[in-house]
């Protein structure tokens, strides 16, 4: 993981700002794509399925699989969040196909077998092409979330009698996260469970999974995941409201509690982007758009809804990073599927059919694997906005 060192940052008080909620898309219905039949959508849905299943590699001594981020990069081979997106999908398409619940299992074991070494109830965020945890072998946000939020899905798909016991693994992760991964500095989520000190401050929007909240609760009872719910969701109406009243759009990285929360400096973690909707932002809507909650999906409707009007309603013209202000970032003038296909997911509240349509038929026509980030992202959202193999625990 990149640390760099912050400009000193003072703890503040968490408190809710004072700012306009934000309203929920007009005529909040779901949205389904209309421009094709359910059959041509579940087998666009398996089709990328096919193609994303070649990420995954075996090791049958010691019963692992595991999602590959990069062939080409083997030092950072696997990461935390390829697994979460594994288990999720894996879950999710277990209908489409046979293997599914066996890649499952692998991904579990791997995780289990490689424990973050500060807090061993996480999943240690890196491994090398050996499968050999490496760069302080800590944990990533995302990834844990992700997973525990795969293993519900494993529950409800297939229930917990079989080799594992996912309700309970994903409970114990539940625990864990809540234990090392909100800062008591902000109450939002830090980056993983090495933050401390100055890192207290800074947490990164792509992690505030306002549906995984919810399923949370739901899975242990425990009404705390409701403030954490409150606490985020005042974050985001902040941003959208005082840092990008035209785009609703997020930047990678914040800094502060919600009351005075903020984008990031430049190169606060990873690049100068840090203070703009890059690499980890383009997820925002697939993130808010999955929630139950009618302002989670507001808040995705109108970052989907700037997209259409930043490209005309033609998908194949976005570019890929933004300013807060919606100014495309220098050299971005390529398409990244990553950036396109969660907007999809925010679509379904925005009240525009054709808007949603029209990234549908973009994403059928591209079923074979761009990449691991961005083929990962055009799974997820493709099955949320299909519905037929989604999960909702």
């Amino acid at each position: 993981m990149h640390r760099r060192t912050l400009l000193a940052l003072g703890a503040a008080l968490v408190t809710a700002p004072a700012v306009v909620p934000i309203t929920p898309a007009a005529g909040a219905a779901v949205l389904r794509p209309t421009a094709t039949t359910q059959r041509q959508m579940d087998a666009s849905v398996r089709a990328l399925w096919h193609s994303w299943t070649t990420l995954l590699r075996p090791d049958p001594a010691r019963g692992w699989w595991a999602v590959r981020a990069d062939a080409q990069n083997g030092a950072n081979a696997y990461v935390a969040e390829g697994q979460g997106y594994g288990l999720m999908l894996c879950a999710q398409l277990a209908p489409a196909d046979p293997r599914a619940r066996a890649y499952f299992d692998g991904i579990t074991r791997y995780v289990l077998d490689h424990p973050s070494r500060i807090d061993p109830g996480l999943h240690a965020a890196e491994q090398n092409d050996r499968m050999v945890s490496h760069h302080g072998g800590d944990s990533a946000t995302d990834g844990d979330l992700d997973i525990a939020m795969g293993w519900l899905m494993g529950h409800r798909r297939w229930g917990s009698t079989g080799t594992h016991d996912y309700l309970r693994l994903a409970r114990e992760r539940i625990a864990a996260v809540k234990r090392s991964l909100i800062s008591p500095t902000t109450g939002l989520l830090e980056l993983g469970d090495w933050s401390n000190g100055a890192w207290e401050s800074v947490s990164r929007p792509s992690d505030w999974m306002i549906g995984h909240f919810g399923a949370f609760h739901r899975a242990t009872g425990d009404a705390s995941w409701g403030a954490v719910r409150h606490r985020h969701l005042a974050a985001i109406r902040r941003l959208q409201s005082v840092h990008a009243p035209r785009t609703g759009l997020l930047p990678d990285f914040t800094i502060g509690p919600p009351s005075t929360i903020a984008p990031a400096p430049a190169h606060t973690l990873e690049s100068a982007h840090d203070g703009h909707c890059y690499y980890n932002s383009c997820r925002v809507p697939l993130r808010l758009g999955a929630s139950r909650h009618p302002e989670a999906r507001a808040a995705a409707a109108r970052i989907s809804g700037w997209a259409r009007t930043k490209c005309g309603g033609d998908p194949a013209r976005l570019p890929t990073g933004y300013t807060l202000g919606g100014a495309t970032l220098p050299g971005g003038s390529y398409q990244d599927l990553a950036f396109i296909a969660p907007l999809a997911v925010g679509a379904r509240w925005g009240g525009d059919q054709a808007w949603l349509d029209a990234l549908w038929r973009h994403l059928a026509a591209r079923t074979e694997l761009t990449g691991y980030y961005p083929s990962s992202l055009q799974l997820l959202s493709m099955v949320n906005v299909s519905d037929t193999y989604a999960l909702n625990p």
